[in-house]
């Protein structure tokens, strides 16, 4: 966590470009005007077949960019449609992505970028010893579809092996797109189940990156406007879609993203990933679940952090935060609803520990604590 009693360097990277507002999508065609002749926008089947895309790609026509499309990313998206993405970029002649819809959707269009221009296999720019990314041949932007992975404006790749049943990471400064549009028009309809998971998925990187054991001031600022702007509107946003929420969810998204590009996540995140490769449980709600035991494991480390974050969300004086978070998931409809199998444990606990998030955490944790954390979702 941060203090004054050490010395950090901090390395600091953001979009260059960053419209916000409802409407922002219109803008499109005017941002990349000069910069791309024919990119390739990538989203998700639903954005695509209900036409919420449509206003980005009106706007490259009024500009006279042509363009062309892929709509096949899929929720926690394979190796498989990284290559199907590099293969229509290549075979369309593109010199641009635009990546339009959450998380998964920036990840693959990210990802699909570091093939493009260095080649190989994704693998090969997984973890320690990985080949390094070079600085991208293409301009990359992105226009969040939800309110929460924040992966507009984070370092950040993450790709489902299916072949070994995990998910990996890729990372470089270079993966951070140099142009955002956050427009709250793209919230509209988002199924509240959606919308409950990402947000709650948004707050989870506030807060992690608010405890961190790597944090600075430069993160715990934007945390702290994260925990702030999230608090105050993720169940108003969720319960009603209200567009001033989204703005807020949107913004609040954006600056956890910021935060925890500089200080890394925790334990949430890293014993999230295997529930989600092995059981199928979207990233948000595997977090929301896996939070209020980590909560509680990180509270003799992290208290005062932890009460600070309290304050920040809004949370009422003297309600202990791990069971103001279950009231919470429970107001959203996040609830546990996967059988999590007791000789699955040891997998579950190699792969969580396996995560270099685990190092960040406030207080480090070991096979027995994880599995520990793991028994609260089997006795739920």
């Amino acid at each position: 966590m941060s203090g004054a009693s050490r010395i950090q360097t901090l390395s600091w990277h953001v979009p260059e470009t960053v419209v916000t507002g409802a409407g922002a999508m219109k803008e499109t065609g005017g941002l990349v005007q000069g910069v791309m002749k024919h990119p390739l926008v990538v989203t998700g089947p639903h954005l695509f077949r209900a036409g919420i895309i449509a206003p980005v790609l009106e706007s490259l026509e009024e500009a006279g960019i042509g363009y062309a499309v892929f709509h096949e990313t899929e929720s926690d998206p394979s190796i498989e449609t990284v290559e199907k993405i590099r293969t229509m970029y290549e075979k369309n002649a593109c010199d641009g992505l635009i990546a339009v819809g959450g998380g998964s959707v920036m990840d693959a269009a990210k990802a699909a970028a570091v093939l493009i221009g260095d080649g190989g296999r994704l693998q090969d720019y997984e973890g320690a010893g990985a080949r390094k990314i070079s600085p991208l041949e293409m301009t990359l932007m992105a226009v969040p579809a939800t309110a929460g992975t924040g992966s507009e404006v984070t370092p950040f790749a993450v790709i489902s092996d299916h072949q070994r049943q995990v998910k990996m990471t890729v990372s470089s400064p270079f993966l951070i797109p140099e142009m955002v549009v956050l427009d709250p028009d793209l919230l509209s309809g988002v199924p509240a189940g959606l919308a409950a998971a990402t947000g709650m998925d948004a707050l989870i990187h506030a807060l992690e990156a608010y405890v961190s054991r790597y944090g600075s001031f430069i993160s715990d600022g934007f945390a702290a406007q994260a925990l702030e702007k999230i608090g105050h509107s993720l169940v108003k946003f969720v319960r009603t879609g209200d567009a001033e929420a989204a703005q807020e969810m949107l913004e609040g998204s954006f600056l956890a993203g910021c935060a925890f590009s500089l200080s890394r996540l925790g334990l949430v995140h890293a014993l999230s990933h295997p529930l989600s490769a092995h059981y199928g449980i979207p990233h948000g709600t595997a977090n929301a679940l896996l939070l209020p035991a980590v909560i509680r494991f990180n509270q003799e480390a992290a208290g005062e952090k932890y009460r600070q974050a309290a304050d920040l969300l809004g949370v009422k004086e003297q309600t202990d935060l791990a069971d103001w978070i279950e009231e919470l998931n429970r107001l959203l409809g996040i609830e546990m609803k996967w059988e999590i199998r007791e000789e699955d444990l040891p997998v579950l606990v190699r792969d969580g520990l396996m995560s270099g998030n685990v190092q960040a955490n406030p207080r480090l944790a070991e096979e027995k604590d994880a599995e520990d954390i793991y028994k609260t979702l089997i006795s739920a």
